[in-house]
């Protein structure tokens, strides 16, 4: 194996989703055509800007840079590009971006800064472009200008928080309607603080902000609580802390089911949910059929 150690790069990854809605109401036929062409102005918008296509994992896109500035514009290019479309084809694209060394095999590329952009891009949502704070680092003040502080999180592996941004990249009024994160200025103490208690199988795990993210899965390695069971994925999902409150993210296969304590049971895939009541939760099957796998959430202000 032959690894050469690249310069700094920019790295992002586009993840296209609404795509298995568009399969299901336009057909397979149309849908790829759609899909492949949207595949195809992302490598274009990043050919466009000096940048490299390293893979594309089905609606997936990895590309680097060796300007941050580039990488920037290009996402850019990327969202106004989707925006275009979205009216007729219900399709958005999530982008993460990292910044740092990397490595170079047979022209893959691989490193933290690799890493990083790909858990970014997990935590964004549709239209959302989200990067690390080595990217913002690395960013001229016009575009520093256009991003906010977006939440401060443990990066994969990473054993302490650091600061994510989004950018704002729409219009300015867009910019200002926008509902932003909270400042990291902000001190927890002008927040009305939480704290959240797990009761699972017998024994209560009791979460508070600092605490967080606190992930569930299958790995007893990255998981502070670990539930082994088929339906249930390595990292299935984790509880964070969001603007004052705690949130379910879901990163799973099976996805999690939220029974709140006063309504009716909801299924989460891939996406994330505040957790502003006691409620029972279920990964992989409905809460009727966990048994032994059941945990409840209990909100304690």
């Amino acid at each position: 194996m032959i690894l050469t150690k690249e310069k700094q790069k920019a790295i992002m990854f586009a993840d296209i989703s609404g795509s298995s809605a568009l399969y299901k109401t336009k057909g397979n036929s149309l849908a790829k055509t759609v899909i492949d062409y949207l595949l195809t102005q992302i490598q274009v918008q990043t050919a466009q800007r000096k940048g490299r296509v390293i893979k594309t994992i089905g609606d997936e896109v990895m590309v680097s840079f060796s300007s941050a500035e580039n990488c920037v514009a290009a996402a850019i290019a990327i969202q106004e590009e989707f925006a275009k479309s979205f009216l007729q084809h219900r399709l958005l694209v999530s982008i993460g971006i990292s910044f740092g060394e990397v490595l170079l095999e047979k022209g893959d590329l691989f490193g933290e800064a690799v890493n990083d952009a790909a858990h970014l891009t997990k935590l964004a949502q549709g239209s959302q472009i989200i990067f690390s704070e080595a990217m913002y680092m690395s960013l001229a003040e016009n575009h520093r200008s256009k991003a906010r502080e977006f939440d401060r999180i443990k990066l994969k592996g990473a054993t302490s928080a650091s600061t994510i941004y989004r950018l704002y990249w729409q219009d300015e009024q867009g910019f200002h309607n926008e509902t932003r994160f909270l400042s990291t200025d902000v001190e927890l103490d002008n927040i009305n603080k939480q704290i959240l208690a797990l009761e699972f199988a017998g024994q209560e795990i009791v979460i508070e902000a600092n605490m967080t993210p606190f992930m569930i899965g299958r790995d007893s390695m990255s998981c502070q609580l670990t539930i082994e069971d088929s339906q249930i994925s390595r990292e299935h999902c984790h509880i964070s802390y969001n603007r004052g409150k705690f949130v379910l993210v879901d990163h799973s296969t099976n996805g999690c089911y939220l029974k709140p304590a006063n309504g009716l049971e909801f299924y989460l895939r891939r996406e994330e949910f505040p957790l502003l009541e006691s409620s029972e939760l279920s990964l992989g099957v409905p809460t009727h059929k966990s048994t032994k796998h059941l945990i409840q959430i209990n909100i304690q202000s």
